[in-house]
């Protein structure tokens, strides 16, 4: 049961028939994406230009990205895609790509949302005591300190810790926008409270379960978690030297220490994230939490390089890190 995991590509449509193109050649069964599907357009401050930002990566769900997997995904019925949102990505488009979920029965977006496995259902007719169930959930949020887009982005807990440089008194969300009007009078919780009850917030946020596939209970160590940010102080979430700001040293580490804690606490079966384009190559592709292998494929898609990680879903040591040049 070969898949592949890539994240970060970032509207760069020769990638993705690239990725696509290897998948068929492969024969592969799964393919998850961790995040920012979309081109990036500019780093906004106003809503007028959320706006143009959201106009944008519409025009590119519905011209490119949409109908490139669907003819893919409808003469390779063999292969079951998984993505996620990142912070790169307007929530105002998720409607998008969720009207093509339920059209599609291969394709999943996984936001907030637990999932059956289809690879493990289908293989577990033929050969029910040697293959496990497994099943695929998805968390597209961020820390702060990626951009002024909101929409996936909360802070890691109570601290409320901002980037550096920002005023330490000013709240993140007032100075950024959203694509969506934020819940008016609903507090915004944070990755940590999330992190603390997960199976409450899949149920609260997302449904833990699809109307095909109700009631799917969940179990962290049967579950191959999509994380957009990866966890905090490990070799997958590696910035550039970033220098100091106010004579205070930027962290060069810029993940979540909320979702190390959960995967140390509940060791999940396989963490795949991305977000940090460059740690693939400053760090490295993969690193151990206690027993969960933690995999982030990296991105190379400014270069017109296909960054991606084959790796076998019941046993996720088995893993292969390549680069496949577009050009």
């Amino acid at each position: 049961m070969q898949a592949i995991a890539v994240s970060d590509i970032h509207g760069n449509i020769r990638i993705y028939e690239l990725l696509l193109r290897v998948a068929a050649t492969w024969k592969s069964t799964s393919l998850f994406i961790a995040g920012d599907l979309a081109p990036s357009a500019m780093h906004e401050s106003t809503p007028e230009e959320t706006n143009d930002g959201t106009s944008l990566q519409r025009d590119f769900f519905r011209h490119d990205f949409i109908p490139l997997f669907d003819a893919f995904l409808v003469n390779h019925r063999h292969t079951d895609v998984y993505v996620i949102m990142g912070n790169d990505d307007r929530r105002a488009n998720e409607d998008l790509l969720s009207a093509f979920d339920e059209r599609l029965p291969n394709f999943h977006l996984v936001n907030n949302r637990l999932v059956e496995l289809r690879e493990t259902k289908q293989m577990m007719r033929f050969f029910p005591d040697d293959v496990s169930m497994l099943y695929v959930c998805g968390y597209p949020y961020v820390t702060p300190g990626a951009g002024l887009l909101m929409d996936w982005v909360k802070y890691d807990n109570s601290l409320k810790l901002r980037p550096a440089g920002m005023d330490p008194c000013a709240d993140v969300f007032e100075a950024g926008v959203d694509s969506v009007p934020a819940d008016q009078g609903e507090p915004r919780t944070t990755i940590g409270d999330d992190m603390e009850q997960f199976d409450r917030f899949l149920q609260r946020d997302g449904a833990g379960s699809s109307d095909d596939t109700p009631g799917i209970p969940y179990d962290p160590r049967r579950t191959i978690h999509l994380f957009h940010s990866p966890p905090y102080g490990t070799q997958l979430d590696l910035a550039a030297p970033l220098g100091t700001v106010d004579r205070l040293r930027r962290n060069e580490h810029v993940g979540s220490s909320e979702i190390r804690r959960f995967i140390e606490r509940t060791q999940p079966h396989l963490v795949l994230c991305g977000h940090c384009h460059e740690s693939a190559v400053l760090g490295s592709y993969k690193d151990q939490l206690g027993e969960t292998r933690c995999v982030n494929p990296g991105s190379q898609a400014h270069l017109n390089v296909l960054s991606l990680v084959q790796f076998d879903v019941e046993d996720p040591t088995k893993m292969t890190q390549l680069y496949v040049n577009a050009d």
